[in-house]
């Protein structure tokens, strides 16, 4: 037992001190990066949605068959489930971490047959022993012996400097950031769906409208056929209204294209296959687009919480700054405890606890000269926490831009929405005008026929209009983290 004077005590106090200080100062002291936010958002839309708001935010649309989709997506999806692997991997990795500065105990057993060889040996004995040099003597040409051994090795580094406790934050943090990464992939993938989805249901009905357009225009030929050949019209103007019918025509086989487009990729994006999406299912609940209105959109301090994107360069940093700390540990001296246990014998006659072998100890580890690998090594980690702080920095400020942006697009887009509202209700209105007139007599059906025409380019309009606004509702749940 050892006694320490009252002076030694102060001394091991102080060292301890001094230890546990270092420990303390090793990672450096990282606050994040701030960010001038407004208080308020600029562009926020005069209504928003004040009723109850689903925890799956597509659920909002009331669609079904879009949920259905969604789901199946979430499990089939090959970049989703790549994402999920990477988390798995990373939580192997943290598991492996906090096991890292567990004490090490192998176990090991052998026997080797040995044949070491004595020649010129007797000229080294001789003299030794006082015999005549000149002597003949037979010396053996070698020995050979086996050899039985068994044994146990134990070792536990000692985390002075607290670096297992930094690693073991580092796998913490970067798991973290992938968990935070598969939320920002599924909204992404979820938000893909639901513009593909509506995208679909929006094409399907412009192919019927550009179809009774193509038929209406076909009747209109005919109307314009008599016509010229009662010399009522010229050819210039049947010309024209060939023309017309062709570019009807040409935009209906570019719109059932592009339907079937979406359809493929709507599939693939579900279902990793683009004909595994063939029949359109009609649970498609009609949506009022008058009464869309968004969700309360999170001030800017909570929308920064909020979006996974942000949370996952959060976490990156705070990873950053631990590797520091570990790369300053590689400064201060290491100390590891050691013990081995051992039986080694010629025989199996003598093995046995007789025939053992014992070591225990510390081993202190200190860095004396690496040419100032471990200083570089610092510089290096530093300047990748300056780098991740700039990511979380640029990660926020491209939020708040992508926000004001979504928007201003989400009102200007409703804006125009109500205009097509109106231009189509007016022009269904003269439609139904001029077919009452057509039915009395006073409009002739050619014209009767130009203004439904002028009714479905309406609609068709109000489609666009209609897919731009869910579009821009989209973004406007990706952008607030769902």
């Amino acid at each position: 037992m050892f006694i320490f004077s009252k002076s030694q005590k102060n001394t091991v106090a102080l060292l301890l001190s001094g230890i546990l200080l270092g420990a303390c100062s090793l990672q450096p002291k990282t606050p994040l990066p701030k960010v001038a936010l407004p208080q308020m958002w600029e562009n926020t839309p005069a209504q928003q949605f004040n009723g109850k708001v689903q925890k799956k935010w597509w659920q909002n649309f009331n669609q079904p068959e879009l949920d259905k989709l969604i789901d199946i997506g979430l499990q089939e999806n090959i970049d989703i489930n790549i994402a999920y692997e990477k988390l798995q991997a990373s939580r192997i990795e943290t598991k492996i971490a906090y096991v890292a500065n567990m004490p090490e105990i192998n176990g090991t057993a052998g026997y080797s047959r040995n044949y070491t060889s004595t020649a010129g040996i007797g000229d080294v004995l001789r003299p030794l022993l006082g015999l005549d040099q000149g002597g003949s003597y037979l010396e053996p040409k070698g020995v050979s012996y086996s050899n039985f051994n068994t044994g146990m090795f134990a070792s536990w580094e000692l985390d002075l400097w607290g670096r297992y406790k930094l690693m073991r934050k580092v796998a913490d943090a970067n798991r973290q950031a992938f968990q935070d990464d598969i939320e920002a992939v599924s909204l992404s993938f979820e938000a893909e769906i639901c513009r593909l989805y509506f995208l679909w249901r929006n094409l399907a009905q412009m192919v019927e409208i550009e179809k009774q357009a193509s038929n209406i225009l076909k009747e209109i030929e005919v109307i314009n056929n008599a016509s010229y050949q009662r010399g009522l019209i010229s050819q210039t103007v049947l010309l024209e209204q060939s023309n017309q019918f062709h570019k009807v025509f040409m935009k209906y086989q570019e719109l059932d294209n592009a339907q079937l487009a979406v359809q493929r990729a709507l599939s693939m994006l579900v279902y990793n296959r683009p004909d595994a999406l063939s029949v359109m299912n009609d649970s498609f609940s009609p949506i009022d687009y008058t009464q869309t209105t968004p969700a309360p959109l999170k001030i800017p301090s909570v929308l920064v919480k909020s979006r996974p994107d942000i949370r996952a360069a959060e976490q990156r940093l705070h990873a950053a700054s631990a590797m520091v700390g570990i790369a300053r540990a590689d400064f201060y001296p290491r100390i590891t405890f050691s013990g081995e246990l051992s039986i080694d014998a010629l025989t199996l006659t003598e093995f046995g606890w007789g025939a053992r072998n014992t070591q225990f100890g510390p081993t202190l580890t200190l860095p004396i000269f690496e040419g100032g690998k471990i200083a570089r090594q610092v510089e290096l980690r530093q300047s990748e926490l300056k780098n991740a702080g700039l990511e979380y920095k640029r990660t926020v400020l491209n939020a708040w831009k992508e926000t004001e942006d979504a928007l201003a697009n989400y009102n200007m887009t409703r804006e125009q929405y109500g205009n097509a509202v109106q231009m189509a209700e007016n022009a269904k209105i003269s439609s139904k005008r001029v077919g009452v007139s057509y039915r009395h007599g006073d409009e002739s059906k050619a014209e009767f026929l130009v203004s439904q025409l002028a009714n479905l380019d309406a609609e068709i309009e109000l489609l666009n209009m209609q897919q731009r606004l869910m579009e821009n509702y989209i973004r406007l749940y990706v952008v607030s983290g769902g």
